[in-house]
């Protein structure tokens, strides 16, 4: 009996065989990715929630066990090599970011080397079963410096302006110059670092995780997503106009770091329970079916 007939009666494919020693390989060159990944989660606030994707993304594949083939619907070896040229594509994103020291274009070429294990492995029943993972691995990569940029500023920007006039709303005196809210008692700095990109972000995560395990309407899931923006901007807006009330009362020093640190806290509590009401809210929501309608009879004048 033959090697390749061994392994089909063991119900194990060769090319499940070797793509195996493939995924080894791969995983252990890019641990110096994996590295910088963790130094990036690390040091930078809007990256923090990075830590939780990877686990997400496998929890994905637990959720989504019931799609993933069985060893004999595995791709065959058209499927195998399409794989190892995504594969070889992805490695050579990977160089390109070495030679060029960019970190953002070696953490990117994780998804296509990913991808092309997937495909390389399972075929298209095998990228059925774990595209959404594959695809949830990006929100632990960073965004370029120009884009993040770009959006932090103009986040700050809007965080200013409407927590500004929450505050007056509410009463207490505030006037807004800048980015910095300045209150009867002391100056609010409204600072990048808390223009909301980091919640934001993470808020894409939650809802995109959402849609890939709620059974929904196509409908419902495209609300939820395209209200991320508004409800990461609402929890920072609640966080930015707590901390002014506070400070407005006069705290010292110490209680003002702690209502920073706590209203920071508070956001993701927040945005939760938005995205709770709001799932609420649009399971009441049925939309018409054109069947259900009767139309009367055609009246001939």
């Amino acid at each position: 009996m033959s090697s390749n007939q061994q392994a089909a009666s063991s119900g194990v494919s060769p090319q499940f065989l070797i793509a195996s020693a493939v995924v080894l390989a791969l995983v252990a060159s890019f641990w110096s990715v994996d590295i910088k990944l963790l130094s990036i989660w690390s040091t930078q606030s809007d990256m923090s929630h990075g830590f939780f994707v990877p686990v997400i993304s496998l929890w994905l594949l637990w959720f989504r066990a019931d799609k993933a083939p069985k060893y004999d619907q595995l791709g065959g070896w058209g499927a195998f090599a399409i794989g190892l040229a995504i594969i070889a594509l992805g490695i050579a994103m990977r160089c390109s970011g070495i030679l060029f020291r960019t970190t953002i274009i070696e953490a990117w070429s994780i998804i296509l080397v990913a991808l092309g294990m997937v495909v390389a492995v399972g075929g298209i029943k095998g990228l059925r079963w774990a595209w959404p993972s594959v695809l949830f691995l990006a929100f632990m990569l960073p965004l370029p410096a120009s884009i993040g940029g770009v959006f932090g500023a103009n986040l700050q920007a809007v965080a200013t302006v409407v927590s500004n006039y929450t505050l007056q709303l509410i009463g207490v005196p505030a006037v807004a110059e800048g980015n910095v809210i300045w209150l009867s008692t002391r100056p609010l700095g409204v600072a990048e670092a808390c223009n909301g990109l980091r919640m934001l972000t993470a808020f894409f995560a939650i809802s995109v995780a959402c849609c890939f395990i709620l059974d929904r309407p196509l409908w419902q899931k495209l609300v939820l997503v395209a209200s991320a923006p508004v409800v990461g901007i609402v929890a920072n807006v609640f966080r930015i106009t707590l901390i002014g009330v506070i400070y407005e009362q006069g705290p010292s020093e110490a209680t003002s770091v702690f209502v920073h640190d706590l209203a920071g806290w508070l956001m993701m509590p927040l945005a939760i329970v938005i995205l709770m009401i709001e799932l609420w809210v649009l399971s009441g929501i049925v939309l018409p079916d054109e069947s259900e309608f009767s139309y009367p009879d055609e009246v001939s004048v």
